[in-house]
């Protein structure tokens, strides 16, 4: 029975925290996107002018600084909220992995994580380890964007390594869900024999799929930076073709559509999982509500709320869609299946 806050906040077997603080990590770092487009929205990229500072004298902002150095500082307090869920994440799945922790034994795989044959639960460990380190990461990435006076690339690289947070947190999201919820197992079917029909065109369009979403997520950020919305109305911006840009990012979208419908047309001929059909139909659900505010906002001349509804669709859309590719390539492989299978409760 679980009675002291240590095993509350750190248990050695599953309770329905560990799923909560994975859950968490994906909610705060979408939350850091939708702040992180007030910044840019409300012009206070450079609200604070420095980095780690806020200013060259003090670290935080000041009165002079008015509305946008708040704005700009209230966003960067948030790293440290992240960094507490993502904390409270990687303790509740510290003892699962290794049940005899101590602060002398853990030190040393802060820095190289575990393999998979030393703990049950060492890809938990592992996608929370690096959802810790990718936190530093993301700030000096932010901190080198405002060096650079909010140069558009160097925003690309900042909401990419943000984009890249949400998926590792979906995939942690997936494999608690799998390992510990037998409904979710259940409709993975990985008790179920392994179908050989239909794996090589689900393989393949998990592939393609993850280099799509990579891409148009990436052409996203162009896309923006192409934009009005620049953080700082001194900043650069690219010189690209708003209209060309823009509709190489759309016509992405569909073809990745195109593949949505193959895999569903898969799932359905062989009688896949029916974990699949779930994740299609979410991550449909996500992709029409970001179509619809894509093309508004395209046609009504890009009003700061419309941008913002499309930033917090941006972060759900990675989320959906790095869940259903993650099910994709791992259902597929039986090796995989097999390990899943060994780590479930």
């Amino acid at each position: 029975m679980i009675t002291t806050l240590k095993d509350k906040l750190s248990p050695t077997v599953y309770t329905p925290w560990v799923l909560y603080t994975a859950v968490g990590t994906a909610l705060a770092n979408l939350l850091l996107i939708v702040t992180g487009a007030v910044v840019r929205l409300t012009g206070s990229g450079l609200g604070c002018d420095t980095w780690p500072r806020c200013t060259d004298e003090q670290w935080t902002t000041t009165p002079a600084q008015g509305i946008h150095g708040f704005v700009e500082f209230g966003n960067r307090m948030l790293t440290f909220v992240l960094m507490i869920i993502t904390i409270l994440a990687f303790f509740a799945v510290l003892r699962l992995a290794l049940p005899h922790a101590t602060v002398r034994s853990v030190f040393p795989k802060l820095f190289t994580g575990l393999r998979a044959g030393t703990s049950r639960y060492s890809d938990l460990f592992n996608l929370t380890l690096l959802l810790l380190w990718g936190i530093p990461l993301q700030a000096v990435i932010g901190g080198i964007t405002v060096w650079q006076r909010l140069n558009p690339w160097m925003v690309t690289a900042h909401y990419m390594a943000s984009a890249v947070m949400i998926g590792l947190a979906a995939i942690l999201v997936n494999r608690v869900r799998r390992y510990f919820k037998p409904a979710t197992a259940a409709a993975e079917d990985l008790n179920g024999a392994f179908k050989e029909e239909g794996r090589f065109q689900v393989l393949s369009l998990g592939w393609l799929g993850l280099a799509l979403v990579i891409f148009l997520v990436f052409m996203g950020t162009v896309v923006t930076g192409t934009g009005p919305h620049a953080g700082d109305p001194r900043t650069h911006r690219h010189e690209f073709n708003p209209i060309v840009i823009t509709r190489v990012h759309a016509w992405t979208v569909w073809v990745y559509l195109a593949t949505l419908v193959a895999l569903y047309l898969v799932v359905r001929k062989y009688a896949l999982p029916r974990a699949y059909k779930f994740s299609l139909l979410v991550l449909l659900g996500v992709i029409v509500y970001q179509g619809a505010i894509g093309y508004i906002q395209y046609n009504t001349g890009l009003p700061a709320l419309l941008v913002e509804a499309h930033m917090l669709g941006s972060g759900l859309f990675t989320w959906a869609a790095i869940s259903l590719i993650e099910r994709q390539l791992t259902l597929t492989s039986p090796a995989a299946r097999e390990l899943a299978l060994s780590r479930s409760a």
